[in-house]
């Protein structure tokens, strides 16, 4: 697993911070220029579900594209060039097949996205949503990478259900979404803006291995963020070594001022 967002309070002080050092470091390797995107949700009460988390995730997706959310990664560059506010979404697709009942390990995730992504985009990104509480599990979400059966390269990231689950909580208080997806967007921005930058282990991360939701987990730098199609959500911010330098950026949980709402 890449990009852990641990839970509020998790494993004394790893829920979010600056870690050992101030400044993320290229690893040699490649970003994302510009995103495919898609979700999976997983679980037997997904094909009747009626609430706003599939409705309200298409259309958080739908807006990351070209949002100043999106272009607070702009700053970093790889092998294949320079991260983009470009992003584009595919739709989701329900499985209502049992999802794990437990912690799911990264192979099973990718064999869920490759599944139903068996030809993924080199750059896309495929977001599953189980319909299971995280039990005992320490972190909200995290995201990873591997390569399907036909040998196509993938990345993708895994979710909890966080419905009622107070340390995954951003404390969403605007009355736009319901509570479960107001959690669920919060670590979607974070693991989507960390996989853009660090999408297969040579990107963007400290000394520490913190990428750049990992650095400004569970801090707000705006009441509420904007993208392109004009929703609103409270959304932590993301990890800018520009603003820390410049000192424009907003301070983590460990005071250090490298965060952009991209409000």
């Amino acid at each position: 697993m890449k990009g852990i967002h641990w839970a509020r309070g998790f494993a004394h002080g790893h829920s979010g911070g600056g870690g050992g050092s101030v400044l993320m470091t290229w690893h040699s390797g490649a970003i994302m220029p510009s995103a495919v995107t898609g979700a999976i949700f997983w679980g037997t009460s997904w094909p009747q579900y009626n609430g706003d988390k599939v409705s309200g995730m298409d259309t958080l997706y739908q807006g990351f594209n070209g949002s100043n959310y999106a272009a607070t990664s702009d700053e970093y560059t790889g092998t294949n060039g320079q991260v983009t506010a470009s992003t584009s979404y595919v739709g989701h697709t329900i499985d209502g097949t049992a999802a794990p009942s437990r912690a799911p390990s990264t192979s099973t995730i990718l064999n869920e996205a490759c599944k139903w992504f068996p030809n993924p985009d080199p750059n896309g990104y495929y977001a599953v949503y189980s319909d299971r509480p995280r039990g005992t599990a320490g972190y909200c979400a995290w995201h990873s990478y591997g390569n399907c059966a036909n040998g196509m390269p993938i990345q993708f990231g895994f979710f909890f259900n966080l419905d009622g689950d107070p340390a995954c909580d951003p404390q969403d208080s605007s009355g736009l979404h319901s509570q479960g997806l107001a959690a669920l967007a919060n670590v979607s921005g974070h693991e989507l803006s960390e996989a853009r930058t660090d999408p297969r282990n040579g990107g963007w991360y400290d000394s520490s291995g913190q990428e750049n939701g990992d650095k400004c987990a569970w801090t707000f730098g705006a009441p509420l963020v904007t993208l392109s199609n004009g929703t609103q959500w409270k959304i932590q911010g993301e990890w800018s070594n520009n603003a820390y330098t410049t000192n424009t950026g907003y301070p983590n949980s460990s005071g250090q001022n490298g965060c952009l709402a991209g409000q």
